[in-house]
């Protein structure tokens, strides 16, 4: 099996009431991949607990659904599929209901799937295997309240992460990445209003052709729609190596965002609209001219300082993954 294609930790403990949505791509030669949802720490070479396994064989057409409970693998079912479709987008939902897990696959596929591990244990999601690329992974909410309020998925996104609750002051979101495609490109990170996804609460724009670093808010009113504020730009640029893979940390303070990359702090900006912080969504990323953005990592962490002192310690490079 092929080196972790993507891994997070839950914004959330999972519970009843939770969807999980995963969109991606299998290579063309693809033979297997792997999705765990995880008890305990991420790490590489583990024994945790698995409480869903979905387990993708080319070779042989099938999906299988297993569990990984002290050491031994148990409940395995097995479902027929044309995995050709995953070479192309796949979307698959994972609905946590009262005793099962409710799985669809790219609406051809369903099945339930009962839980041996509470829920709340599963902390960490991991894929593994022949994929080219993971472009949503949507943690949200379906009851008692839906959450974010406005779900849509946009085809052009090359990553989206939604969480299924409100930011809280003291919380720091951190992305792995690294980049393919033309080194003349640009991409962009929006974090928006969940009430109206064109109110961007954030806007971070990293474009290489000019070397420039800019940020901005897209939250004055234009009529029926919204403009940009102010562009600030960083003095320097802080992407000389196109190809390195990258940590960006997103730190929430109470009047604030702060950004900071490989462990260096980058800069703040002020929330621009009031009390804003619990209606602001998760992250979507879009790659521009030619240029790919893949995300290897998503972590969630709730600091007890509510200024965020030492948020930039989050995106130091050492757990990053290549994607290759």
């Amino acid at each position: 099996m092929s080196d972790i294609v993507f891994r997070c930790n839950f914004a959330e403990h999972l519970r009843f009431g939770h969807v999980l949505e995963l969109s991606g791509r299998a290579k063309k030669e693809a033979k297997r991949f792997l999705i765990n949802l995880k008890a305990g720490e991420a790490t590489a070479d583990d024994d945790s607990n698995i409480g869903l396994q979905i387990s993708v064989n080319f070779l042989k057409d099938m999906i299988l659904f297993k569990k990984y409970i002290n050491g031994e693998w148990c409940d395995e079912e097995s479902k027929g599929f044309d995995t050709s479709q995953f070479t192309k987008e796949f979307r698959i939902y994972i609905v946590m209901a009262d005793e099962k897990f409710h799985i669809s696959i790219n609406n051809a596929l369903e099945i339930s799937y009962k839980y041996r591990l509470r829920l709340g244990l599963l902390t960490q999601l991991e894929i593994d295997g022949d994929l080219e690329t993971v472009c949503q992974v949507d943690h949200r909410k379906y009851f008692p309240v839906v959450w974010p309020p406005i779900q849509v998925f946009e085809e052009r996104l090359h990553f989206s992460g939604d969480v299924p609750m409100p930011f809280k002051v003291g919380h720091v979101m951190v992305i792995g990445a690294e980049l393919s495609g033309s080194e003349n490109g640009s991409f962009i990170v929006h974090l928006r209003n969940i009430n109206d996804v064109e109110m961007q609460e954030f806007h971070l724009r990293v474009a290489f052709k000019n070397r420039r670093l800019c940020w901005n808010t897209k939250t004055i009113p234009n009529g029926e729609h919204f403009r940009f504020g102010e562009e600030h730009e960083l003095d320097r640029f802080p992407f000389e190596e196109f190809l390195q893979p990258f940590k960006l940390a997103f730190a929430f303070g109470e009047n604030e965002l702060k950004l900071a990359k490989d462990g260096v702090f980058l800069f703040s900006i002020s929330y621009r609209s009031p009390d804003i912080l619990p209606l602001i969504g998760g992250l979507k990323i879009f790659g521009l001219d030619g240029l790919n953005v893949r995300v290897a990592e998503l972590q969630h962490v709730q600091m007890e300082d509510v200024s965020c002192a030492g948020f930039e310690n989050y995106s130091q490079l050492e757990i990053v993954n290549n994607l290759d």
